[in-house]
């Protein structure tokens, strides 16, 4: 695969678009709720919606890359974008919001796909080319809290930002028609037979990604609403700390690049799960403002470096199939699915704390299979 400049950058510019886009659902939740008088269970539908057309379409993309290439599946994935922020933006009922996230998770779920396996298969599993494509979705979604933040301080709403995001879109549509991506044939053991998935790793690398994405998920997409409700923080601060979380989490996967290929990868999975662990806990804990945003710092560094460690990791057994890498994918789109609906069903019953208790619970659950993979690894079961 020819590996040049404008592939690379255009990869990470359309990565970072995708952490904006995906990110921005947390930052105008509060808003979106406000605005069609919705409960959290609602909102958490709306999210819901979103990462459930991921999973389906990142599944379907993992097929159609083996059938059509990489490149078309970029192109239909951003139009996808486009499409379903411009619906959103014109939205005027509930019905129009929950069909704008359906198109929008195509989106999302083609080009997650396809620009990780681009990047993986061209840098043969390397962390820090990971870790650095989902910087770039770290620093789209440290920016757009400050950007919508910026908007609402001269009069805007949320969907003039969901204009802006259709043009960022546009911009990476641009960029992907530009680029030549050659047709890669799936790997095959021979002319005859496709390879064999080895599926005690897949299965293994799939609940990382399940509980990962539906904690990074349900953490950024309900935290702001958490702080304004549960806590009364002001909405200024809670903004900006989503923004934090992000910050850290592009330093985080900056680190993951470099300590990444010093470390055996299935020993950092662990390590970094239970530092998330420990930062959560922190955050159910406290109600003070200093002790919140150092457990989101804390959090933030330990999240980071999961999902590309998580998929450099697996590269030895997925490298060369759009379907298989697709499949571990969607394990992480599960999650995105079913993590935000369901804390958001709990908060109203429970309230707004049994939000952070899901969370902490489905990280120790994140932990256990970071474990048992690093446990297989020095085993080779």
């Amino acid at each position: 695969m020819e590996n040049n400049r404008l592939i690379i950058w255009g990869n990470y510019f359309g990565f970072m678009v995708m952490g904006m886009i995906v990110i921005s659902f947390g930052a105008t939740m509060p808003y979106i709720r406000r605005e069609f008088t919705l409960t959290f269970e609602q909102g958490g539908l709306i999210l819901a919606i979103f990462s459930a057309s991921y999973l389906i379409n990142g599944l379907i993309s993992g097929i159609l890359v083996d059938g059509i290439g990489h490149k078309w599946v970029l192109l239909i994935g951003n139009a996808g974008y486009i499409l379903g922020l411009l619906i959103l933006a014109s939205s005027n009922c509930l019905v129009t919001i929950y069909f704008g996230v359906l198109v929008l998770g195509l989106g999302w779920g083609f080009c997650n796909s396809v620009v990780n396996i681009l990047v993986n298969d061209s840098s043969e599993g390397d962390s820090k080319a990971m870790s650095l494509l989902h910087m770039s979705f770290g620093v789209g979604a440290f920016v757009v809290p400050l950007l919508f933040n910026g908007l609402l301080m001269i009069g805007f709403t949320w969907k003039h930002l969901m204009f802006i995001l259709a043009l960022m879109a546009l911009i990476a549509e641009i960029i992907a028609i530009k680029m030549k991506i050659p047709f890669i044939k799936p790997m095959r053991q021979n002319d005859n037979h496709r390879i064999k998935l080895p599926w005690r790793y897949i299965i293994i690398y799939m609940f990382i990604l399940f509980f990962y994405v539906g904690v990074e998920n349900a953490f950024s997409g309900w935290m702001v609403s958490y702080l304004e409700t549960g806590l009364n923080f002001s909405e200024g601060f809670s903004q900006g700390l989503l923004s934090t979380l992000w910050l850290t989490m592009i330093f985080g996967r900056f680190a993951t690049g470099t300590f990444g290929r010093k470390m055996d990868k299935a020993k950092y999975l662990v390590c970094v799960s239970f530092t998330a662990f420990l930062g959560m806990f922190i955050f159910w804990l406290s109600t003070s403002e200093v002790w919140i945003a150092l457990s989101v710092i804390c959090i933030g560094l330990s999240l980071a470096g999961i999902y590309p460690l998580t998929i450099a990791d697996a590269n030895r057994h997925i490298r060369g199939s759009g379907v298989a890498t697709a499949i571990v994918i969607s394990g992480g789109g599960i999650g995105a699915t079913i993590m935000p609906y369901l804390t958001g069903k709990v908060a109203d019953r429970y309230g707004a704390i049994a939000i952070i208790s899901s969370i902490l619970v489905s990280i120790v659950f994140m932990f256990f299979f970071t474990a048992l993979n690093w446990r297989q690894q020095k085993t080779r079961i």
